[in-house]
């Protein structure tokens, strides 16, 4: 069950709101009831599970390639790691697929899935893209902060709620092409239309360990506030609301909301589905799209907090059986 006041539509797949025309403009905060989801043990004890080392690990791997560019041509080798690493949380090979879409010119990448996407029970989809780029991204772009870090917390939540009866399907998604413009989101969210997938939430995961630039930094966590759709503000301010009271309750973050831009739930939020994101401010640092973003730059334990902030949300969300 969601808790509280909170109810995403089940018309983003079922009525006219996934598939609309846009409603271009910044539109006020909508006035919805919020009522504070009460605090359950169980979601406490999953938070207590997020391993740093495992996290670690991940972003070693992932900025041990020379470069994640997506055109690349080597590129699929970290299709293949992503595939590796979605089994080894335990994700059964039926559950894990490519999605291939087109690049500019003769290239196919290929989106990853772990999960059922048509789950009757509905759909809360976290994103992060894999790719990477720099000011020589042929050559040498190794993505740490952006976005191994984002792919990291991902799989460690996958980890964690895997184990979990949850009254929601948890879609874990890895994208390829954002740096190139969202083109693997984007094909990824087309596919979604046509498949009517129930997509109820899509949290993004981009840029989570980058090291506060002053005391007090904020994570940002991001909402719609007017993009292309009027009909998902609602719903996704109120996942930004219990995002905000997980992150009190079980995290030392400072928090601060602000507007969705820039990454791969645009082109979800462009077709009806409330989406939100977390995002550390990183595209403010020296490091940001550069061969120096290593993981000598991470800030580790940041990103610990944010993957506590990602369980204790989506569990929350999806909802833990009783």
């Amino acid at each position: 069950m969601i808790h509280g006041t909170f109810a995403l539509g089940a018309a983003v797949v079922a009525g006219p709101v996934f598939g609309d025309g846009p409603a271009p403009g910044k539109r006020p905060l909508p006035e919805v009831a919020f009522a504070p989801p009460a605090d359950d043990p169980r979601i406490r004890a999953l938070v207590s599970e997020v391993s740093t080392e495992r996290m670690r690990a991940s972003v070693a791997q992932l900025s041990a390639f020379s470069t994640r560019w997506t055109l690349d041509p080597d590129f699929p080798a970290v299709e293949d790691w992503v595939m590796r690493a979605f089994a080894m949380n335990g994700s059964v090979a039926d559950r894990i697929r490519l999605q291939p879409f087109a690049m500019p010119g003769t290239l196919t990448r290929n989106n990853i899935l772990s999960g059922n996407p048509s789950d009757p029970r509905g759909v809360i989809l976290i994103g992060a893209h894999f790719d990477s780029t720099s000011e020589q991204p042929h050559r040498l772009a190794p993505g740490a902060n952006d976005n191994a870090t984002g792919v990291a917390a991902m799989l460690e939540i996958q980890r964690i709620l895997s184990t979990q009866n949850l009254d929601r399907e948890v879609l874990c998604v890895a994208f390829a092409g954002e740096e190139q413009g969202f083109i693997g989101s984007t094909a990824c969210a087309d596919v979604a239309v046509a498949e009517r997938w129930p997509i109820e939430l899509m949290l993004n995961l981009d840029m989570l360990g980058a090291p506060a630039l002053s005391a007090g930094a904020p994570v940002y966590i991001e909402y719609d506030q007017g993009n292309s759709r009027s009909g998902n503000d609602a719903s996704s301010y109120q996942a930004a609301r219990i995002a905000t009271e997980m992150a009190g309750r079980h995290t030392d973050l400072i928090t601060q909301q602000s507007n969705i831009y820039g990454s791969d739930y645009m082109p979800f939020e462009a077709r009806g589905v409330p989406c939100i994101g977390f995002y550390d401010g990183g595209d403010a640092s020296p490091h940001y799209h550069h061969s120096s973003d290593i993981i000598e730059n991470v800030d580790f334990g940041r990103l610990e907090q944010v993957t506590r902030l990602g369980v204790a949300t989506v569990a929350t969300i999806a909802g833990l059986a009783d």
